[in-house]
């Protein structure tokens, strides 16, 4: 079994800290994907992200050390990256709710189990995509371009038009009615047309609501199976079963395996590091701003790349075999 992996932080100039987290131990591969609001980072500490991810990563080492993990009931393993989040929080003594994606390979004897939770992603054999995707973040992205196509018009700097799209669709549209960077009927034409875009997905009221509150509010929708616009993720509280992903394949059926979070926003032909930066390279150079085919919540700057990327690759001739 050969293993490589990769993780870099946004910060072209590597100065801030990842908040992403590699686990690799010898019967279990895992990427953690914490997320950390804008001007969150605790001074002297960890961001929120970070502390989520990292003390998601310890959970499960610890569960592969005691437990037979290729065996154990998600909602285990679930409650215990919980109550590591939970504990690392009051640690730090920090009043946010710290939360991490995960995806998950679990070695074993004749088989291979992939445990999901949130937007990082399996690969397969180079072809086949284990991942789930939450409504919630297309409603983001679509809010950002409208109000970075609006602003793009008024201010010549790029970096300034992330800069204040990114403030817009965390904060909220009060935020920006507040502020002056967008008018009430600029505001209001952008929830009009997402409220028609989106109308299979919530109520009018519901899907405003959201916008003029922002992503900042998004924690309330964390594992709430009772929301339309609800979604799992790895934090403090339960999580959430539903959209969740525990698949187990064949061990004889697999050649390569490639775990990697959402800071990659295409994935490459070939099955190596290399073919994966490259990748990156290139959706980087065609859509630097992410708002034409690979479409985000963020956008690159001069500063920054739009996201924290982590990526492992195991691959093998031979097939990939249990420690």
């Amino acid at each position: 079994m050969k293993i490589s992996s990769l993780t870099l932080p946004k910060d072209r100039c590597l100065r801030m800290p990842n908040d992403d987290t590699v686990l690799i131990l010898p019967s279990v591969l895992g990427v953690f994907d914490g997320a950390t609001a804008p001007q969150k980072r605790m001074p002297g500490g960890p961001s929120s992200g970070l502390l989520a991810s990292r003390a998601a990563s310890q959970a499960v080492a610890g569960l592969a050390l005691d437990h037979d993990l290729i065996r154990l009931p998600p909602v285990n393993i679930f409650a215990a990256i919980s109550a590591r989040i939970r504990a690392a929080s009051q640690l730090e003594g920090t009043e946010d709710k710290p939360s991490t994606t995960m995806a998950l390979a679990i070695l074993g004897q004749d088989e291979v189990r992939f445990v999901v939770v949130g937007d990082s992603s399996v690969r397969v054999n180079g072809t086949r995509l284990i991942q789930r995707k939450k409504p919630i973040d297309d409603v983001s992205t679509q809010s950002r371009l409208a109000v970075h196509s609006i602003l793009s018009q008024r201010h010549p700097d790029p970096d300034e038009v992330e800069k204040l799209s990114r403030y817009v669709c965390f904060e909220g549209y009060d935020a920006a009615l507040q502020q002056g960077i967008l008018s009430a009927s600029e505001t209001g034409r952008i929830c009009d047309m997402l409220v028609a875009r989106f109308a299979n997905l919530t109520d009018p009221e519901i899907l405003s609501g959201f916008l003029d509150w922002g992503i900042r509010s998004q924690f309330m929708l964390a594992n709430r199976t009772d929301h339309p616009m609800g979604f799992p993720t790895l934090n403090c509280d339960e999580t959430s079963l539903v959209d969740i992903i525990d698949l187990r394949l064949p061990l004889a059926d697999l050649t390569s395996v490639e775990l990697f979070t959402d800071g990659y926003f295409q994935t490459p032909d070939a099955v190596s590091i290399a073919a994966w930066e490259q990748s990156f390279a290139l959706s980087e150079a065609e859509d630097f701003h992410k708002l034409h085919r690979f479409a985000n919540v963020k956008g690159s700057t001069s500063r920054e790349f739009a996201d924290d990327r982590s990526v492992i690759v195991v691959d093998s001739i031979n097939g990939i075999k249990a420690a």
